[in-house]
């Protein structure tokens, strides 16, 4: 994927275009005291034809620029940002405070870009807590970011693609997709081993929340324990949770049940079996 690069904040045209690997190159590598209105500059979101007015927009990128100000716990702030499936990178600052690039679907047009990019800065800002402010001038799909040094850039190589937390809840499973009807004795192996796997969260407790509720509902679409029983049990484990419940978490725990609800409900449609 190529960008477009502009020699500085001025420039009215971008002056080359860079693949994003050689982007991500520069960060970890290339070190520099240059003022920030003479740093190389790239548009992340969207490819131009010309500049970065909209009118001239080509193509958007399936990437949104995340830049969050005012950092108070900056290397925590980059632990949450390397713990979500969806981040393609993260690094620091020039100023020390923390940049992250999400994959999103791609989009076809200004406004389905800044929808998206609300319904993903509408989630971040839970996670984010009191570390740090989201940055809502990225909402601007040709928004300049400015080439900084971080020699410890983190990459996810097979980044996810972020659908959202607050995404309609799928129909409710009928009973044909259940393939056999759930006894007390399996609904309660499936709520002993959530608990065997909540009980093991002592960090990085946003993935293992989404796996953990995505397998549970896995296990309810195929029956093996009951829909109500199975997000009760989901609520109860993370209002539980020590870590969950935490200061060193990255989250609050009304972030931890709407994302748990969600993979959950993702889950159901994918229903699990036994080995």
């Amino acid at each position: 994927m190529k960008l477009n690069i502009y020699k500085n904040r001025f420039s009215q045209g971008f002056e080359s275009s860079m693949e994003l690997t050689k982007v991500f190159e520069l960060i970890s590598t290339k070190e520099s005291d240059v003022p920030k209105d003479d740093r190389l500059g790239i548009v992340y979101a969207s490819t131009s034809s010309k500049g970065r007015k909209h009118e001239d927009i080509l193509t958007f990128t399936g990437i949104a620029f995340i830049d969050v100000d005012n950092c108070s716990q900056p290397k925590k702030m980059k632990e949450m940002f390397k713990s979500i499936s969806c981040t393609i990178a993260t690094w620091y600052s020039t100023s020390g405070n923390v940049h992250a690039l999400i994959k999103i679907p791609i989009c076809v047009s200004k406004d389905e870009f800044k929808l998206r990019y609300k319904l993903l800065t509408d989630d971040l800002r839970e996670l984010v807590n009191d570390w740090g402010e989201v940055d809502t001038i990225t909402t601007n799909p040709t928004q300049l970011a400015f080439i900084s040094h971080d020699a410890d850039l983190f990459i996810n190589s097979e980044p996810q693609t972020f659908k959202g937390i607050y995404k309609p809840r799928p129909k409710k499973v009928t009973s044909n997709t259940i393939v056999s009807p759930s006894t007390e004795s399996s609904a309660r192996w499936c709520v002993d081993k959530a608990t065997e796997w909540f009980n093991s969260i002592t960090t990085n407790g946003y993935p293992q929340v989404l796996r953990s509720a995505m397998t549970l509902g896995g296990w309810s679409g195929h029956g093996y324990i009951s829909e109500t029983e199975a997000l009760q049990t989901l609520k109860y484990l993370i209002e539980s949770n020590a870590y969950l419940n935490s200061k060193d978490s990255s989250g609050s725990v009304q972030t931890y049940i709407k994302g748990a609800e969600s993979s959950f409900y993702e889950g159901v449609t994918k229903p699990l079996e036994w080995d």
